[in-house]
């Protein structure tokens, strides 16, 4: 499959270490809008990147590859918009069950699925192990959250220097797929969030998020803390260079 041209299946990976998958997600019925093609997920990716780099000091994530370019999926879902909407809060678990079920989950990788399609429940969805497992972090780019304004109002990729909405919430839903932030936390706060401080990646609570966000203040939470009884982002297995003694979240193999 030649590079810069839409696939239907994970290319052959430029690296066997444990990395993030990229999927471009449409519901039966859902229009196309070639989001995996046409620059917006590789820019939303680049603005992530981007972002990741200057807040951790220097590092960076490891993204599948083939021959040097993002590898991104294109999927049809068998469900139409109605019936994964219909799911309500669950919208995340269906995209994963649909993926597995066309055999498109490997046992390394974590999975960033831009799904073209709506959600009344929230604008994106992570697992959150032990208490939620699974491989699927999603951003539900037709969203419409109660009380809200519709996700679509938000561009995807819209600069590869500087992270969007979309592009932003992308990251913090990997970040919970992870099970973080964990609950050994001294922030922790309403299942994987921090409390104490609306300007955090990781925040949730009364006041607005506060964009752009900045990666753990003060370093006690989620990274660069220095407990090494709770889970380090620093030194997850999706890092590069892999870590010395990294880590993987439940059921993720090495």
């Amino acid at each position: 499959m030649p590079i810069g041209q839409r696939t239907a299946i994970d290319r052959p990976d430029d690296s066997d270490l444990p990395q993030i998958h990229l999927v471009y997600a449409v519901p039966a019925d859902g229009v196309d809008r070639s989001l995996d093609t046409n620059g917006a997920i590789r820019t939303s990716v680049e603005s992530i990147s981007h972002w990741f780099n200057t807040e951790s000091g220097g590092l960076n994530l490891r993204w599948d590859t083939y021959k040097g370019e993002l590898d991104v999926t294109f999927f049809r879902l068998a469900l139409n918009e109605f019936m994964v909407t219909a799911s309500g809060a669950f919208v995340r678990d269906v995209l994963e069950l649909e993926l597995k079920a066309a055999g498109a989950i490997r046992p390394n990788k974590q999975y960033m699925v831009f799904y073209d399609g709506g959600s009344t429940y929230s604008c994106g969805g992570g697992a959150w192990p032990p208490l939620i497992y699974g491989v699927v972090s999603a951003m539900y780019l037709q969203g419409e959250p109660p009380g809200g304004i519709g996700c679509n109002t938000n561009r995807l990729g819209a600069s590869p220097t500087a992270t969007g909405y979309l592009d932003i919430a992308m990251l913090h839903e990997f970040i919970h797929s992870l099970g973080l932030v964990s609950t050994c936390a001294p922030s922790h706060h309403l299942s994987g969030h921090v409390s104490d401080s609306p300007n955090d990646l990781m925040w949730s609570g009364n006041a607005p998020w506060e964009l752009p966000p900045r990666l753990d203040i003060g370093n006690d939470d989620y990274f660069r803390h220095g407990n090494p009884d709770c889970p380090d982002l620093a030194n997850v297995g999706y890092i590069d260079p892999l870590p010395e003694n990294y880590w993987l979240p439940p059921g993720v193999s090495p």
